[in-house]
C-alpha cells in the first residue's frame, strides 16, 4: 500500500497488508483501522478502497475492505454515485428530519423532478429506542464528520475543483 507518513513513521501500518488478490482492484487505498469512528482499533473494516469494481469491467467502485482472520466476501462495494446519494440522504435522515419524515427536495438525485415525503418505517418502541438512543449518544460525532465533509468541499469549490 503506497502510503507516505509526514509525522509519525509507522502510526498507519494495518496488519494485514493490503490484499492484491481480490476480485475488486485497489487503485487507492488507505488504511481506516485507526479512523472507523465509534469502532476504530476495534474494527475489521481495515481499508478504504477506491478501485476497479469486481462487477463490471468498466465501472469504480469504493470498497471497505474487512479483515477477520481471513478478507472477508461481507466487504461492501458500492459504485461511486451510490457513495455520494448515500450520503445525501444520510444527511437528510440524520440532520433534516421532522416529525418521523424527511422531505427529499426536487432534483436531490438523478432524474427526481419531483419532491416526496420518506417517512419512518414502522418499528417497535425497543427499535425506537435504539436508533435514538445511538443519535443521542453520536450525534456530536456524526455532526462533526458532516462539518468535516463540507469543510473539504466548500475548499475544493472555493478551488474550482468542482
Amino acid at each position: 500500500m503506497p502510503i507516505q507518513e509526514f509525522d509519525a513513521k509507522t502510526e498507519y501500518i494495518v496488519k494485514p497488508a493490503l490484499s492484491h488478490s481480490l476480485a475488486h482492484k485497489p487503485v487507492y487505498a488507505m488504511p481506516y483501522w485507526h479512523f472507523d469512528g465509534m469502532h476504530k482499533k476495534n474494527t475489521d473494516a481495515k481499508y478504504l478502497s477506491v478501485g476497479l469494481s469486481q462487477w463490471g469491467d468498466t465501472d469504480l467502485s469504493l470498497k471497505i475492505m474487512r479483515h477477520d482472520k481471513q478478507w472477508s466476501p461481507q466487504s461492501e462495494e458500492l459504485p461511486l454515485h451510490r457513495v455520494i446519494d448515500s450520503t445525501i440522504f444520510l444527511a437528510k435522515v440524520l440532520l433534516d428530519r421532522e416529525d418521523q419524515s424527511v422531505e427529499i427536495e426536487r432534483n436531490l438525485f438523478v432524474e427526481q423532478e419531483k419532491r416526496f415525503l420518506v417517512k419512518q418505517e414502522s418499528v417497535t418502541s425497543s427499535e425506537q429506542d435504539r436508533f435514538d438512543n445511538f443519535l443521542k449518544k453520536y450525534d456530536g460525532d456524526l455532526k462533526a464528520r458532516f462539518d468535516t465533509l463540507y469543510r473539504l468541499l466548500s475548499s475544493l469549490k472555493t478551488q474550482g475543483k468542482f
